[in-house]
């Protein structure tokens, strides 16, 4: 599928250079999955499709292909969570390619590294514990970061900026998340939202998550000096909602 083909299929795409999409994949194709086995990622899938309406496993192998991984590719996914989109990288980047999960705790990356083991991929993947907004790496280190389902709970101009400087020349950073609608959500809106993480759901990275909305998500790395930068919505219930965007840019 062509770029213009594929802009006129999702009209709600926004570039600001070049990325040559590659062959779509053939519809009788199931994604890959293979590591399925945790009941907890079981559940989360359920929370994604009742949140926003898309398949979990489709979309992860949706982002695994625009990751475009290559041998000897140096990966960071944080926060990792679970480590699921960490584990599809095992066999894709080969001998010398690196995977690094990330997360804020301990505890956090014991999870993902039960998961790894139980999927029997756990010797190729690196567990370290850190702040997405303070990467312990060094400048121009890494081909690729990705942050999953996550950006809204972060300090996102930190992690971008972080992202940037630990990325090498040509590198490339690979964001899936919600966004705010174009308008920004309502006062109303927000204020319920936040009441019922903080009090019925007793979650409060949700309670305190900010949605930036794709212009300002656009400003934001333009600033910073990411080039090609591409946002992609892959599901918006209706124009008040928030939208499931594929991000990706170059450094």
């Amino acid at each position: 599928m062509t770029r213009r083909e594929d802009a006129a299929k999702l009209d709600t795409e926004q570039t600001n250079g070049a990325w040559a999409p590659k062959a779509a994949l053939p519809p009788q194709k199931q994604p890959l999955i293979a590591t399925w086995l945790s009941e907890f990622e079981e559940k989360i899938a359920r929370d994604f499709h009742r949140r926003t309406g898309l398949d979990y496993k489709t979309t992860i192998a949706q982002i695994i292909e625009a990751a475009d991984p290559f041998p000897g590719m140096q990966v960071l996914d944080v926060p990792t969570g679970t480590g699921v989109i960490a584990r599809q990288f095992v066999g894709k980047i080969g001998e010398k390619g690196r995977i690094i999960g990330a997360d804020t705790t301990r505890e956090k990356l014991e999870q993902a590294r039960l998961a790894a083991h139980s999927a029997k991929v756990t010797l190729r993947i690196e567990w370290r514990a850190m702040q997405p907004e303070k990467l312990l790496f060094d400048d121009a280190s890494l081909d690729l970061v990705t942050s999953v389902m996550a950006f809204h709970r972060i300090q996102g101009e930190k992690f971008l900026a972080e992202a940037h400087r630990v990325l090498r020349d040509g590198g490339r950073l690979l964001i899936a998340d919600e966004l705010a609608p174009k308008d920004g959500a309502s006062s109303l809106k927000l204020k319920f939202r936040q009441h019922y993480y903080r009090y019925i759901a007793r979650d409060q990275g949700e309670a305190e998550a900010h949605f930036y909305t794709a212009q300002e998500m656009m400003q934001k790395l333009n600033e910073l000096g990411f080039t090609q930068i591409v946002l992609k919505a892959l599901r918006q219930r209706s124009k008040h909602d928030r939208v499931f965007t594929l991000i990706k840019a170059v450094k």
